[in-house]
């Protein structure tokens, strides 16, 4: 996992209860709703970007996180 210090900042102003559910809460194309797996976070100018892969199907997905 890569860690942007400034999104880390960020994503750490977030309750944990609402963190695990924003996590669990990542679309896929292939399995709809799912939950994003060995994931990079990154600081973007909308927010925080967490890029990593499905955990059902292991493709690729992203979750943006607006400030």
């Amino acid at each position: 996992m890569t860690i942007d210090i400034n999104a880390i900042q960020k994503w750490s102003k977030i309750p944990k209860h609402i963190q695990e559910k924003l996590l669990e809460n990542v679309f896929c194309s292939t399995c709809g709703t799912t939950t994003i797996v060995d994931y990079s976070i990154h600081n973007d100018k909308a927010g925080i970007l967490f890029k990593g892969k499905c955990k059902k199907c292991n493709k690729a997905v992203a979750r943006l996180i607006e400030d």
